[in-house]
């Protein structure tokens, strides 16, 4: 491979699988072939389930109303649903854009080019990767998509390789049905429930904020988590206000949720880093 910083990509993401920093890794990767400016990984079962962004422009809107009902609208979704096939994709190939969907979601988004590669990884789940230009960029070339194209095979083996470990959840009836056939029921369950709650947030967070975000999983108060970690309340609120803003999220129950689509997607040996001390 004669390309220093493809290389260097393509061993950041395979160093960072089964972790939680390989979603951005694997998206670098493909930026080094062809630029976008935003990127966002759904994976899809019941309904799609958040995985990764890195968008800067109006990221609300992804929660506000494309997670909350929006997706129903989406091209891609409904190809998807009618059997849309493994490969890469445009959306205008996809079809067109709902009026409704386009003036609520998808031009205040900015999103000028759209780009999905849908990618199976087992029976139930297929991942999503949204690669999208705002207007300040040209349209993705003949060039350009052929690149994607040839690197392809390659997102989707390291996709496979990431997420056939991860198995599914109790998050629904649905998903528990299929943890049975996965082996995870009894101790299993509540083994991979405990290693997703110590590794929530990833390297994002300090072990101490981990260890608060565990608590605040489990239903403990403010005062009930001072006590068990022996700090002041004061310091648990600081904490908590921390690790919200750096989870980019606002509350309890929407740290729940970020929790369950962790729960979904983290391999089961995943374990929360440990090199850094807990900060008081």
């Amino acid at each position: 491979m004669s390309n220093p910083s493809l290389t260097r990509a393509l061993t950041a993401a395979v160093d960072a699988l089964h972790g939680s920093a390989f979603p951005a890794t694997l998206v670098r990767l493909i930026q080094q072939q062809v630029p976008f400016d935003c990127a966002l990984l759904l994976g899809v079962g019941q309904r799609p389930v958040y995985l990764y962004d890195n968008l800067n422009h109006q990221r609300a809107l992804l929660f506000d109303r494309y997670l909350a009902g929006d997706f129903g609208q989406d091209p891609f979704m409904l190809a998807l649903a009618n059997g849309l096939t493994t490969g890469v994709w445009t959306q205008a190939e996809v079809g067109p854009l709902d009026p409704d969907y386009q003036r609520r979601f998808y031009q205040a988004t900015g999103w000028q080019e759209e780009v999905g590669l849908i990618l199976p990884i087992r029976a139930g789940l297929t991942l999503v990767l949204f690669l999208g230009r705002l207007g300040k960029r040209r349209p993705l070339s003949p060039s350009e998509r052929t690149r994607l194209e040839e690197l392809f095979p390659l997102v989707h083996s390291l996709c496979r390789q990431h997420w056939l470990q991860a198995q599914p959840s109790a998050e629904t009836r649905p998903l528990l049905a299929e943890s049975d056939a996965a082996g995870l029921e009894g101790g299993g369950l509540k083994e991979r429930v405990a290693q997703a709650m110590a590794s929530v947030g990833g390297d994002l967070l300090t072990r101490r904020e981990r260890q608060v975000a565990s608590l605040l999983l489990q239903g403990l108060d403010t005062e009930a988590i001072a006590t068990s970690l022996g700090i002041g309340g004061g310091t648990v609120k600081n904490h908590r206000k921390h690790l919200y803003g750096k989870l980019r999220v606002g509350s309890q129950a929407e740290l729940f949720g970020l929790f369950l689509n962790h729960l979904i997607t983290a391999p089961a040996s995943a374990t929360a880093p440990d090199d850094r001390p807990p900060s008081q």
